[in-house]
């Protein structure tokens, strides 16, 4: 059977250290890669990896060492790809659970159904409000002028639309913003997110230190034990974390920690005072500082 989509893993060169773990987790995790011999390919700039069983693809796009800028690398890797659809995910994303196969197969058959789609995301987007149309099951449609229709969790891609959503001189956070800006110039192409509570598709969001979750296997190029620690111990995985090293829940979510809360509510009414003006200043000086990127990135948006 033709194989309807192509697993693209977005890493680079300077992370090879989570590719064992996590294609040796993927591999666990998701059977069907090694069962149909899906299509992978690692998008990093020159290294190569293997592991028995999948069907990794590297590509040596640029040389070693050689500078890639992350739309031009991810461009050039979908335009070698051949099927309809790709699942883009990247390389900290270790599932804690089975991959919903059923679910996949379901949004590759309404995207065939339906040209207008762009992606199905397999996680909640709870920034701006989406609307339930009902048409498609355990997800919900994004607004025309919702955030972050471009993001980079686990998704279904319509290959060749992707490939027109990205500039060549980007980072993943200046697509992921910019690029959602130039989504409104197409009110027909529509995008789809997982609805909170729902089977999870691809499951690697955690939650732990209380209600701090945690969506990534590294953060700011450090581990998030949280998420990793117990996935590894399961798969019998042996990281030396001391390389990277460990992020504390403080540097990972500090303005939710219960000792920022706490202080905050036990101070006097005149510091809390200040506490509820400064972000009004601060939010107006982001709005000024956005209105100055903006107009220093202004061939981003068209």
């Amino acid at each position: 059977m033709k194989n309807r989509f192509t697993v693209v893993v977005s890493s680079c060169d300077k992370y090879e250290d989570l590719w064992d773990p996590f294609f040796r987790i993927l591999k666990a995790e998701w059977p069907r890669l090694e069962r149909e011999q899906i299509p992978i390919i690692l998008n990093t700039e020159h290294k190569t990896f293997y592991l028995e069983g999948l069907n990794i693809k590297t590509l040596q796009l640029y040389d070693e060492d050689e500078a890639s800028v992350w739309t031009e690398r991810l461009r050039r890797t979908l335009e070698s790809i051949e099927t309809d659809y790709i699942i883009h995910i990247l390389d900290d994303f270790f599932l804690n659970d089975k991959v919903r196969d059923d679910i996949i197969d379901r949004c590759v058959k309404w995207m065939d159904d339906r040209s207008g789609i762009s992606m199905f995301c397999f996680k909640e987007t709870y920034v701006s409000k989406n609307i339930r149309d009902n048409r498609y099951e355990g997800f919900e449609r994004r607004p025309l002028f919702g955030q972050y229709k471009f993001n980079c969790q686990a998704a279904l891609w319509r290959r060749t639309r992707l490939i027109n959503y990205l500039k060549k001189n980007e980072n993943p956070w200046e697509w992921e913003e910019f690029g959602n800006w130039r989504s409104y110039r197409h009110p027909f192409h529509l995008f789809y997110s997982h609805i909170p509570g729902g089977p999870r598709v691809f499951p690697y969001i955690y939650e732990a230190e209380g209600s701090t979750f945690w969506e990534s296997g590294v953060y700011r190029g450090k581990w998030v034990l949280p998420s990793v620690d117990p996935v590894f111990k399961m798969h019998n995985i042996t990281v030396d974390y001391s390389i990277r090293g460990i992020i504390s829940p403080e540097e990972y979510n500090s303005s939710n920690s219960e000792e920022t809360v706490k202080r905050k509510e036990d101070a006097p009414k005149w510091k809390q005072a200040v506490w509820f003006i400064r972000p009004v200043y601060c939010k107006a000086k982001d709005i000024i500082a956005d209105i100055r990127y903006v107009l220093k990135h202004i061939d981003h948006f068209f």
